[in-house]
């Protein structure tokens, strides 16, 4: 991850390897990414120097929730996010919950209510956190996955409302619904024509004026996987949809799909005004792609 979006973070990479040398050695040796990645699955628990106040006060309010909500089924677990065990469940969910809040802290006011859809929340791994982070919101979650939303129904309820969303469109909501939209790991799975037709719904539901924060899968995620002719060709048309194993419990739809920076700026830009791209800013994986609808 670069140090402009550390900067964005609140997080500086320098100081945070120069103030701890054993994990600055760690990421010389290969054995994390960046300092950024060490403070977010190790060095946020281990009250590690170096670090912004707003950030560590953050992702320790999301280590106080750790029980605070009942943990879903292994099965559904694993259907969301591609392991069973239950700590890497909830620590990912947590920093992404981080990676949300700090990409959009100032945007919500205590004081001013608000409506905030997670857009393919599967067992609600994510919105059981962010949702400690936001004051004075009503929070929804949908998802195309029926049992993975009748478990929020049964377990969830008092986070917020829960509805089965259709492969297609429409979303069973009123135009102009939601001051948010979040959709984390969705249209990294999706071909490219469904794609675009979501895109055009979330637009749809948003607030004129309303954020939305999206997540793709880059180019650095592709690399290792394909030959170099397909690579060419992806880099060309800016898309590749990587059909592979289907995910059980999931549609054969649901596999895995790229997006070059340029193709994101370029196609997503029809529907939303792009403010921020951050390589690699959830979870130092995945794309992050903050959009707010134009008015």
């Amino acid at each position: 991850m670069n140090n402009r979006t550390h900067a964005f973070l609140g997080f500086d990479e320098s100081t945070y390897l120069t103030s701890n040398p054993d994990v600055a050695a760690a990421v010389q040796n290969g054995g994390f990414a960046s300092g950024w990645q060490h403070y977010l699955f190790f060095g946020s628990r281990e009250n590690r120097p170096g670090v912004p106040p707003g950030v560590d006060q953050a992702m320790q309010v999301l280590h106080e929730k750790d029980s605070a909500e009942p943990a879903p089924p292994e099965h559904l677990r694993k259907r969301v996010h591609g392991a069973e065990d239950i700590e890497s469940f909830e620590q990912v969910g947590k920093i992404v919950a981080f990676n949300i809040s700090s990409a959009t802290h100032s945007e919500f006011p205590s004081n001013t209510p608000c409506r905030i859809l997670d857009f393919g929340c599967g067992c609600g791994r994510v919105i059981r956190y962010f949702s400690k982070l936001i004051e004075n919101a009503d929070f929804y979650g949908s998802d195309i996955d029926p049992e993975a939303i009748a478990w929020c129904q049964d377990h969830l309820a008092h986070l917020g409302q829960f509805v089965v969303n259709p492969p297609s469109p429409p979303l069973p909501f009123e135009d102009n619904f939601f001051d948010f939209v979040f959709s984390i790991s969705v249209f990294t799975h999706l071909p490219e024509q469904m794609e675009l037709t979501w895109l055009a719904e979330l637009r749809r539901v948003t607030k004129p004026g309303g954020l939305l924060l999206l997540t793709s899968h880059g180019d650095h995620l592709l690399t290792p996987y394909v030959p170099e002719e397909t690579l060419r060709q992806f880099q060309e048309s800016g898309f590749y949809y990587l059909v592979g194993a289907e995910t059980e419990g999931l549609p054969s739809f649901y596999q895995t799909s790229f997006h070059t920076d340029e193709y994101i700026h370029n196609r997503w830009s029809h529907f939303f005004k792009i403010e921020k791209f951050i390589k690699k800013g959830i979870a130092d994986n995945q794309d992050l792609i903050l959009c707010r609808k134009k008015a």
